[in-house]
């Protein structure tokens, strides 16, 4: 049966298997009911500051057991976490405040204006407290608010309840298969969507997470497996690229034990995902389709019959799936030639944005939250899409989706990297043009022929620029007003 919450699942699994791991470190661990304990002192030393119900909390990550703990407490006494990136500074910290209304900020730095507690000593007053026993959170109360990155506009607080986590939790453990067992390493900042909602999935399903500090020390991966017999990870393309790079094909050692990867934030380019699925050819390697606003709404297998051109998979078991226009109303016949934008209802979405009424409005309708990528749901009832709207080319009416486009080029093995773009023309409205990051055997002629043989006529770039790196986002995404502007700047410094 559901639960209300996260932590009642974690109060639930530290009575039912107390001598199970629920979190780990590589050098610390803490079992279900050691995991509640903690939590529940925490709880106590919370409420003796005066963080009580409906208190907003900024809450710096710092991607071990303890910033989970207080997370965790947070909820468990009725506060909103708001869990901002560990290297925030005051200045954002305050910022970021004022925008969520937080009267507390907990880090480990002062901030004028605002009242502090250092991490380090709620921790360390938790150790001698004793254990708050609180009413567990209702389903409809508020779990914490996410900022989005605002790469593609202001950044964002995103309300999120507690039945939302639990239905994005569910959406990825029967989108992932997850069993009853599963040690899961995630290396992704717990402050963002992606690395929060995987140690989530693992709490709800009763698992092990393994917390990793980014991939700078990629040495931690391989103890962390062998010494937690892990079975699957979380990723970011990123990551997996890291670890290709300062391991060389050392995973594949691992093929017998690892179940799953799933890979998130960003797309994942497709030498690496060849290159995985050679290693370990018998891994699941999940891609999740989501945002901080509808997370996990979609799941790709890649190693599988699924993995088509432009396919994000399937929607996941608390995903409704609905296709409309610009204003969000509903689109009929929707299919290759008529695609649609995507909108995304179910329990699992977000409740709004905080203070923010009209955005709120503009983006969700009905319940939906309305994205502006284009698809349409093929016969065999998987979501092919064809690209942002706002990112599609229109090449003398000829539409075309970068992501597609980069997508197939990145299989050619002498480029690092590319973006396809395109600059303004005067006879056919946008030109399409690639800027490329090149490895030491690249020759232009082959390349051009390698996406003349797989890109119909139209979608092959006219002109070709080059860089040392792709602007891209923590995460890996596209920068692509960035890329526009790189290129223009080439342009014009050849003219």
């Amino acid at each position: 049966m559901r639960r209300n919450s996260v932590i009642e699942y974690i109060r639930e699994y530290a009575a039912s298997q107390p001598e199970k791991y629920a979190v780990c470190e590589l050098r610390k661990n803490v079992t279900y009911c050691q995991y509640w304990e903690r939590i529940c002192k925490m709880a106590s030393v919370l409420l003796a500051k005066n963080i009580i119900k409906d208190t907003h909390v900024v809450l710096r990550c710092t991607q071990n057991i303890d910033y989970l703990v207080i997370f965790s407490a947070l909820q468990y006494v009725g506060a909103v976490p708001i869990p901002v990136e560990k290297n925030s500074g005051a200045d954002r910290m305050r910022e970021i405040a004022e925008a969520v209304d937080a009267t507390v900020v907990i880090a480990d730095e002062e901030i004028d204006g605002i009242c502090v507690h250092k991490s380090k000593d709620l921790i360390k007053e938790a150790g001698n407290a004793t254990m708050a026993q609180l009413a567990l959170p209702n389903d409809s109360d508020v779990s914490m608010i996410l900022f989005t990155t605002g790469t593609t506009g202001k950044s964002k607080g995103v309300v999120m309840t507690h039945l939302g986590d639990v239905a994005v939790s569910e959406n990825v453990i029967q989108g992932t298969q997850m069993t009853e067992e599963n040690v899961e390493i995630i290396p992704m900042p717990l402050n963002h969507a992606f690395g929060i909602r995987r140690y989530q999935s693992d709490m709800v399903n009763g698992g092990t997470v393994c917390l990793m500090d980014g991939m700078v020390f990629v040495g931690t991966v391989w103890k962390l497996i062998e010494k937690y017999s892990v079975t699957a990870m979380a990723l970011s393309p990123a990551s997996l690229r890291m670890i290709f790079e300062l391991s060389g094909d050392r995973i594949g050692e691992y093929r017998e034990q690892l179940q799953y990867i799933q890979i998130g934030s960003a797309p994942l380019p497709e030498a690496d995902k060849q290159r995985l699925i050679h290693l370990m050819p018998d891994l699941r390697l999940y891609n999740f389709y989501g945002s901080s606003e509808a997370g996990c709404s979609c799941i790709l297998d890649f190693n599988s019959a699924d993995n088509k051109v432009g396919c994000i998979g399937r929607p996941t078991i608390n995903s409704l799936l609905r296709f409309v226009d610009d204003n969000g109303a509903f689109v009929k016949n929707v299919c290759e030639e008529n695609p649609a934008l995507l909108a995304w209802g179910g329990t699992f979405v977000m409740k709004e944005y905080y203070k923010e009424p009209e955005l709120t409005k503009e983006t969700m309708v009905d319940g939906y939250i309305i994205t502006k990528d284009l698809a349409y749901l093929d016969d065999e009832g998987r979501c092919i899409l064809v690209g942002r709207s706002d990112d599609i080319i229109n090449y003398g009416g000829s539409k075309i989706s970068p992501a597609e486009v980069e997508d197939c080029a990145r299989g050619y093995e002498n480029i690092a990297d590319c973006a396809y773009s395109s600059r303004p023309d005067a006879i056919t409205g946008e030109c399409p043009v690639m800027l490329v990051v090149k490895r030491e055997e690249y020759d232009q002629s082959a390349f051009e022929a390698y996406l003349e043989e797989r890109l119909e006529s139209y979608k092959v770039p006219r002109e070709y620029y080059f860089t040392d790196e792709i602007p891209k986002t923590f995460k890996g995404s596209l920068l692509r007003k960035n890329i526009k502007q790189m290129i223009m700047n080439q342009i014009d410094g050849g003219n």
